[in-house]
């Protein structure tokens, strides 16, 4: 477990970032935008409106040139940033290279913040888009949670576990969806799912959770479309209070004065 010292006792706040997608050469472009530029005006705008931040979650694919270079120099960044800091895998991150925060990427990862748990789970599979949470992490959460059960949890991982009503990302979401919410539906401690991938703001309500995914640091993707598109919308991250009686808010901030000249032509990410 990792346990964070809160600036309150009575609300903590997360920052979500996703999908940074950085490059190997912080000066490169992709899709006609400097994701490092990009990455970067969003961690100036946390920095300029949020003066007590307890963590920052980023929920996958840190990198698009997920190179030894690429995760040294976020590291550098997050750590200068002076904020605890945590990340999951995505689709696009290199597991050989990405800087797990467990010996095992089969672990799980638990932040402590104050009467908070926050259990990272890594839902990035080998050489596939879409997402698995295999059996031993899916075992771990069960055992965790029984332990717990009085501890307000936020669950975080990259894949999507429902349909964005996109017909190309949903191709791509969490496969085992169902093994999930069957262990999910037994406690009820848990608040909320954090995700990535999807490049955009949603909220979904199952049961008693929230599950919530964020804009991204770099660019968005066109909701409720059956190809792939990009949005004009601007670049964002999402805002969370967790309260000592066991709720919750959050909202998205999003850049907009950060422009962009992403090319719309590209038809894959």
């Amino acid at each position: 477990m990792f346990k964070i010292t809160p600036f309150s006792t009575q609300q903590h706040v997360i920052i979500q970032i996703t999908d940074t997608h950085l490059l190997e050469d912080p000066q490169q472009e992709f899709v006609g935008i400097n994701p490092e530029r990009s990455f970067h005006c969003v961690m100036q705008h946390i920095r300029q409106h949020h003066a007590q931040i307890d963590a920052i979650i980023h929920t996958g694919d840190l990198a698009q040139t997920p190179t030894p270079a690429t995760y040294a120099r976020y590291l550098d960044f997050m750590q200068s940033f002076g904020v605890p800091f945590f990340h999951v895998p995505g689709n696009h991150d290199h597991p050989e290279f990405f800087p797990f925060h467990q010996a095992s990427p089969s672990e799980l990862s638990i932040v402590v913040l104050g009467n908070w748990h926050v259990i990272l789970m890594n839902s990035a599979v080998v050489g596939q888009v879409d997402g698995w949470i295999n059996d031993q992490q899916i075992q771990q959460l069960r055992d965790h949670l029984a332990a717990h059960p009085d501890t307000p949890t936020i669950v975080a991982c990259h894949h999507h576990p429902f349909d964005m009503h996109s017909k190309w990302i949903d191709q791509h979401k969490l496969k085992n969806t169902p093994d999930l919410l069957a262990t999910f539906k037994h406690y009820p401690q848990i608040r909320a799912v954090l995700c990535g991938h999807v490049h955009q703001e949603s909220l979904h309500r199952w049961e008693h959770i929230d599950f919530l995914s964020s804009p991204s640091t770099s660019v968005q993707f066109k909701p409720r479309s059956d190809e792939f598109a990009f949005d004009t919308l601007p670049s964002g991250y999402r805002i969370l209070r967790l309260n000592s009686d066991g709720q919750f808010d959050s909202n998205i901030h999003r850049i907009e004065n950060m422009l962009q000249n992403i090319n719309t032509e590209i038809s894959g990410y």
